[in-house]
């Protein structure tokens, strides 16, 4: 019997390289924790009706016509997209299936991820590839109102993830990331990096010690060290993490790391910076 607590992994798809590694990275990680994949697409049309006509022109017949022939197109797109996870899963020998939807992609993805146990997703978005060819925001959108963690990846074709950054600070959520990430590691061997930023170098030294004790208590015991009282994305700079790792782990919405209206100045950096794959959770 299979304990892994991670059995569903959820791919939202769009035509990018970033899904192509999504999917890639989605099948590793269910390999490793014997879970299954879905790939999930939507066809946004309501973005393509508005981007075709103002909705008090839709009913005119020649826009109705632009609009089944733009959605046409779309349709067929996606079947591309649909058809290419298929074969990347099954040249992986991994499980999966395909569910198309129609509608707005972040509030579809937040409905469908609330019974997975992952989702993967690239670091930008292109779910509105029918009307355009820029990153669309759906990646933060998700990350501020997932109750799933989120593991986004960049565009590079995925190599084994061996160094890890865990970012702690003591708040809820980052111990929320923490308890959910230690979750999905347990299949894998990776190097471990504990890194607190904070002005308070005592509360620092205390919220390490918890995170320490807490990898031990699930059989983690060999990890560095690193704090700072710089803020945290310029300490990753500084201290060489941010080139050194595969994935960095950190909260969302945390007390110390997390202070805008939406996923905030630390993960936003990280996200804008996009280079290396981001373990987040709430």
């Amino acid at each position: 019997m299979n304990h892994s607590s991670i059995q569903r992994i959820l791919v939202p798809l769009d035509p990018s390289d970033y899904s192509t590694a999504a999917t890639l990275r989605a099948c590793d990680v269910a390999k490793a924790h014997y879970a299954q994949v879905e790939g999930l697409v939507v066809l946004d049309s309501p973005e393509i009706r508005s981007y075709i006509a103002p909705l008090e022109m839709q009913n005119w017949p020649a826009v109705i016509d632009a609009m089944s022939s733009a959605l046409e197109e779309a349709k067929e797109e996606i079947e591309d997209v649909e058809k290419r996870f298929a074969e990347t899963c099954d040249s992986l020998h991994t499980t999966h299936q395909e569910v198309l939807v129609e509608g707005l992609p972040p509030n579809l993805i937040l409905e469908a991820s609330a019974l997975f146990d992952l989702i993967v997703v690239g670091l930008r978005t292109f779910f509105h590839f029918e009307t355009r060819d820029t990153p669309g925001d759906s990646l933060v959108k998700i990350l501020d109102r997932t109750v799933t963690p989120v593991l986004a990846v960049p565009n590079s074709e995925p190599a084994p993830i061996k160094n890890v950054v865990v970012a702690y600070d003591g708040s809820f959520n980052s111990a929320r990331a923490l308890r959910d990430f230690v979750a999905f590691a347990k299949p894998f061997e990776f190097n471990y990096t504990l890194f607190c930023a904070d002005k308070d170098e005592e509360h620092a030294k205390h919220s390490i010690e918890s995170a320490a004790s807490y990898l031990r208590s699930h059989d983690i015991n060999d990890f560095d060290v690193v704090t700072s009282t710089d803020t945290a994305f310029e300490a990753l700079e500084k201290e060489g993490l941010l080139e050194k790792a595969d994935l960095i782990v950190s909260g969302i919405h945390s007390r110390k790391f997390i202070k805008d209206a939406f996923v905030g100045s630390f993960a936003t950096s990280l996200i804008d910076y996009g280079k290396v794959a981001l373990f987040l959770s709430h």
